[in-house]
């Protein structure tokens, strides 16, 4: 399937938000592990709706079309369970329901042409989905070695299709919110390709993107990271980049203490590793507040304009109160927005 459309994670979410809005199903296709499953679940729960996760690689076209029964002398598609159909009572403290047809492009070709009927005519056997059900659908690139079986056209033309892209800027905003490990973002901003490192023909075990350096945070989270964290590493991302990252981490160790930062803003010595001016930004970012964001901000605007952006936008992450909840941070946010388009 070739490319159509290339989407940011914010510019996927408006396209599928408007897709749904008008009754149309969209199809996010993206190499492995690029959060395309969290997207989907996120807008079901901003816009209130109770989540169906239908892994289609795992089911069978009796899932989609329904189980015969017999009435009378005739026989019917009844739906399983999982489908809302009309009729039925909205789930309370729900509005209604986002079905997501997960790995539909790792279903098979059978499982594929069951979910013809489904997507455009939002009816399973001989039952129509309920009103309030709207339709999203994932699945990996058939470029990328997963598991991936090519859709018909009869199938393609039945969706929109939109293909993700990495934004590291976008993916800090994320993984402040996230509480991801402040040296992983530092060692993302300064070596952004590392975000996404993933090559059909790799032969590591695994390899990095944004799902498995959440899993590598969850593991170092508030531990030391050296030579001998290599294994742990490792698992995560792969052997080739742990090096790197274990290389980055140790960085940490040079940097300029915090209370030291905070005493003497204008006159604290600045880095010259570039390694190591990105892990000064990340530690700030970790450890600003209102007290002390004054200081903080006067040792910031000594370094180059494309660090205190990451300083920037990931303060905003963390704290969207400070916008307008401390004016001197305010008055830079104006000063530096030029640069933040």
């Amino acid at each position: 399937m070739s490319r159509m459309f290339t989407v940011t994670p914010n510019q996927a979410r408006e396209e599928i938000i408007n897709c749904i809005s008008v009754g149309l199903t969209p199809l996010l296709t993206s190499s492995p592990g690029m959060g395309k499953s969290s997207l989907v679940q996120q807008i079901a729960k901003d816009f209130n709706l109770k989540l169906i996760d239908l892994r289609l690689s795992q089911c069978t076209p009796e899932d989609l079309q329904g189980f015969p029964m017999r009435t009378g002398n005739k026989a019917t598609f009844t739906p399983f369970d999982i489908f809302p159909i009309e009729g039925e009572e909205i789930p309370e403290g729900y509005d209604g329901w986002l079905l997501f047809l997960d790995e539909l492009t790792s279903a098979t070709k059978p499982v594929q042409a069951a979910a013809y009927k489904l997507i455009l005519d939002r009816m399973v056997g001989s039952f129509k989905l309920h009103e309030r059900v709207a339709i999203a659908a994932a699945g990996n690139k058939t470029t990328d070695k997963a598991v991936v079986n090519q859709m018909s056209t009869a199938l393609q033309s039945r969706l929109l299709h939109y293909e993700l892209e990495i934004s590291v800027p976008e993916w800090n905003d994320v993984a402040y919110m996230l509480g991801i490990d402040h040296r992983i973002i530092g060692f993302i901003n300064y070596m952004p390709s590392k975000l996404m490192d993933f090559r059909p023909d790799h032969t590591d075990t695994t390899f990095a993107c944004p799902r498995t350096w959440e899993f590598l945070s969850k593991l170092i989270k508030g531990k030391e990271v050296s030579t001998s964290s290599s294994a742990r590493v490792s698992s995560a991302i792969g052997e080739g980049n742990a090096v790197e990252f274990i290389t980055f981490a140790q960085e940490y160790e040079r940097l300029p203490k915090l209370p030291d930062i905070l005493a003497k803003p204008l006159t604290a010595p600045i880095p010259p590793e570039s390694s190591t001016k990105y892990a000064v930004m990340s530690m700030l970012v970790e450890n600003f507040n209102t007290r002390n964001l004054d200081d903080i901000l006067d040792y910031v605007e000594r370094f180059d304009v494309e660090l205190q952006i990451i300083f920037c936008r990931g303060a905003v992450a963390r704290d969207k109160t400070i916008r307008s909840g401390h004016s001197k941070f305010g008055k830079y946010l104006t000063r530096m927005v030029r640069y933040l388009q």
